[in-house]
């Protein structure tokens, strides 16, 4: 087990009225991490958060059992409106994350894995409350290909530092720039398990709905506090007059799926953001150091956002067709390794022509 100590940068902390000082968010040292690092200070209308992405707390042993990636250290960059408006409908948001802890560990609850490897099936694995273990620990966190410790649920541990009680606990900021607080008993989801079996064959998995994909799960409006974002209007510690405010949940969605204001490219994955997964902005060495591919080598060639690997999505129609084949450790990528496995230009599976 692993533990590490927050270091917070002096600045201007918080860019809102009703709140001074900065969350007591320390703990003891990271042996086998360097020191955790994270600044939270403003920039115009902007609230920037930079951190190396190091917990401040004990997280699980990585490697380890349904995650085969150790952690590393990582150079995060995020920035957010400090005034953020709503907007009429929701934005969908899919494979990034969707805020950013006070600590500075990102909150991204989504999964690289799907029903048989495949994207485009629509059956996309959950991490949490499925038949398939992710690896997650005591944090209901895990680490990504390039080193990246993130979270899927509610940061037991970063929790556990901000203290006990029942009151509304800020624990972070959405991509959007609005507040992220965590459970308590007057907030709980509106989502639920759907009744029945999903469609069985080449059209889904079958099985009843039991939470192991993120279709199992439907919005009932009114029958719970929170809205299809996991959100709602309220007064809070930080913002006594009121704002909206997401929840992070003990049941699904966790996080939301969905933001009610606009998102920062900071947090997309790759350039030009500076959020997990973005290879080229990431790590200070390790599985985050930058990228770096042969001329005409396969990920070089269909890597479209820059994160050192292939995406179903990125694939072309010849290594699609042969996906699963490639992807050996089953996370729904191809990375630098497996990629050695390709086929030469031009082969079964190897994406077409040789480039020019």
């Amino acid at each position: 087990m692993i533990g590490g100590g927050l270091v917070l940068v002096a600045g201007t902390v918080w860019g809102h009225p009703g709140h001074e000082g900065d969350p007591d968010t320390s703990a003891g040292t990271a042996p086998n991490l360097p020191p955790p690092q994270v600044s939270i200070t403003t920039d115009g209308e902007y609230r920037i958060i930079k951190a190396n992405g190091v917990p401040n707390h004990e997280i699980g042993q990585f490697p380890g059992p349904g995650c085969p990636n150790p952690a590393a250290a990582q150079n995060y960059t995020f920035r957010m409106p400090l005034h953020p408006k709503t907007n009429a409908i929701f934005t969908q948001l899919k494979q990034q994350a969707i805020g950013v802890a006070v600590n500075g560990v990102p909150f991204d609850p989504g999964t690289a894995e799907y029903w048989k490897n495949d994207r485009t099936s629509g059956w996309h694995v959950e991490a949490i409350g499925g038949k398939r273990s992710l690896g997650l620990d005591q944090n209901n966190a895990h680490v990504q290909p390039n080193g990246a410790y993130h979270y899927h649920g509610i940061p037991t541990g970063l929790m556990s530092n901000l203290g006990s009680g029942n009151e509304l606990k800020l624990i972070g900021y959405a991509a959007d720039g609005f507040p992220i607080y965590a459970q308590t008993s007057e907030n709980k989801s509106s989502y639920r398990l759907k009744s029945g079996s999903r469609p069985g064959g080449s059209a889904g998995p079958g099985g009843v709905y039991d939470g192991t994909y993120e279709g199992d799960y439907e919005f009932a409006a009114g029958s719970g506090d929170l809205d299809e974002a996991n959100g709602r209007v309220g007064k809070t510690p930080e913002y006594p007059e009121g704002t909206y405010y997401y929840v992070a949940t003990a049941e699904f969605p966790f996080y939301p799926r969905k933001l009610k204001g606009t998102p920062d490219p900071s947090f997309q994955r790759g350039p030009p953001g500076g959020g997990p997964g973005g290879g080229r902005n990431q790590g200070s060495g390790g599985a985050g150091r930058d990228i770096k591919t042969p001329k005409g080598n396969p990920v070089q060639r269909f890597d479209k956002n820059g994160d050192g690997k292939i995406s179903m999505d990125e694939a072309p129609p010849m290594m699609k067709a042969n996906f699963s084949q490639h992807d050996t450790n089953g996370d729904g990528f191809i990375d630098g390794e497996e990629a050695k496995s390709l086929p030469s230009p031009g082969g079964q599976g190897g994406g077409g022509p040789p480039s020019p």
